[in-house]
């Protein structure tokens, strides 16, 4: 009788999600994610670029691509061998960044696959964004200015692709790819003079990819995921005994019923600002990992929201470190210097100063000589000076910069 009442009460649940509009299985997620006929689709764009993307040779050093030799020093030209070198294998991939600057000129991308087979394409996706990055930097070298800008848009909307797929999997390598895309930005900035258009355009790009990291969607739609894992373990890799626990009617329609609790929370917690979302969200992964041996389900199924949601305030704060260096180069444009605060770019270059999402005070500012530092001080809630990581010893503090040294 319990195990009855259980299921009808796990039905009823997902009866009010597909009543709410709200798909419950994979099935239902693709059929809400496709297309109407007749809109334009970027994917198709995208699998061609992914299809002609070359990777380089075992015996070259292609900095960010191989990591062999390190990465370019901040502000330093490359030398005459390296640039040879990044030349040759940009040629090689003239194909792939083609096709990749044609789908980023497309507004909505919707890949084809099959939901339970998990998505296969997102290595592909990473790759072509430090591809793009390496680009960026290239060009910056060269004094290509609107191949810096075109580039570095390029990676946006590459990330930005991935803004409809149903899974956190796919949401971090959004995430990934804007960082990415930020990094390349910052390096330039370092070595090339932008034009005040050129810097309007890319506030814009980056307002746009601001937009579409919406970690409430990754959300509900990874709940389907779980839904469906719980009908059939096999989509998780659980085989053999744990299998055959997770198919007993009690332990499957408690997971069911627990797993909708804790993405409910979840979703909800979304919503809060930065600083309640992170508690909020621990205090959710503290009950469920506090159940008995009977929510077994959940407790293997729940994703770990608390780092997840860190790297969600995260990528928002680099967003805002590059958009207030775009108007400090907008600034330095027009006034022939960098301000001396933040606040001097309110109200021509910032509407405000924006808010370090993890402690609520204005994003960190600090002149250097040349150039400037901006920084957020991360999960830690500790101001480190704004050093970055590689300037600190392993294991220790540091904080989420944008440096330029021009």
């Amino acid at each position: 009788l319990h195990m009855v009442l259980l299921g009808n009460r796990a039905n009823r649940r997902l009866e009010a999600l597909r009543a709410a509009g709200q798909p419950t299985t994979l099935a239902e997620l693709a059929l809400q994610n496709k297309l109407p006929m007749g809109v334009e689709n970027a994917a198709g764009l995208y699998e061609i670029a992914f299809g002609a993307y070359a990777k380089p040779p075992a015996d070259v050093n292609v900095p960010f691509v191989s990591r062999k030799g390190g990465d370019p020093e901040r502000g330093v030209r490359l030398p005459e061998p390296q640039v040879k070198v990044v030349a040759d294998y940009l040629a090689a991939n003239e194909a792939c960044l083609a096709r990749l600057h044609e789908a980023a000129g497309i507004s909505t991308c919707r890949y084809d696959y099959d939901y339970r087979q998990g998505y296969p394409r997102l290595s592909d996706v990473r790759s072509c964004a430090i591809l793009l990055k390496l680009a960026t930097v290239y060009h910056a070298n060269e004094g290509d200015n609107a191949a810096v800008v075109s580039n570095t848009t390029d990676a946006l909307r590459l990330g930005d692709s991935l803004k409809k797929e149903p899974t956190l999997i796919a949401y971090l390598v959004h995430i990934a790819c804007s960082a990415v895309a930020i990094s390349g930005f910052e390096s330039a900035l370092s070595l090339t003079t932008l034009t005040d258009s050129q810097l309007k355009e890319l506030d814009t790009a980056f307002a746009e990819t601001g937009e579409t990291i919406d970690l409430k969607q990754a959300l509900i739609g990874e709940r389907c995921y779980n839904i469906e894992s719980l009908r059939d373990p096999s989509l998780m890799g659980t085989t053999g005994p744990g299998a055959v626990v997770l198919k007993f009617p009690g332990i499957q329609a408690r997971g069911i019923i627990d797993i909708l609790d804790y993405m409910e929370d979840c979703v909800e917690a979304a919503d809060l600002p930065s600083l309640e979302r992170a508690e909020r969200f621990r205090e959710i992964e503290d009950h469920i990992q506090g159940l008995s041996f009977f929510h077994l389900a959940a407790k293997v199924l729940a994703p770990a929201m608390t780092r997840i949601a860190e790297l969600d305030s995260r990528v928002h704060a680099h967003l805002d470190l590059a958009r207030t260096a775009v108007a400090i180069e907008r600034h330095r444009l027009a006034e022939g210097r960098v301000p001396q605060q933040l606040a001097d770019l309110v109200p021509k270059y910032l509407r405000q100063v924006p808010t370090d999402p993890f402690d609520g005070q204005p994003i960190r500012y600090r002149l250097t000589d040349p150039g400037y530092v901006l920084y957020s001080i991360m999960e830690d809630r500790k101001d480190n000076g704004g050093k970055e990581k590689d300037q600190v010893g392993r294991g220790e503090p540091y904080d989420l910069c944008f440096i330029v040294v021009r």
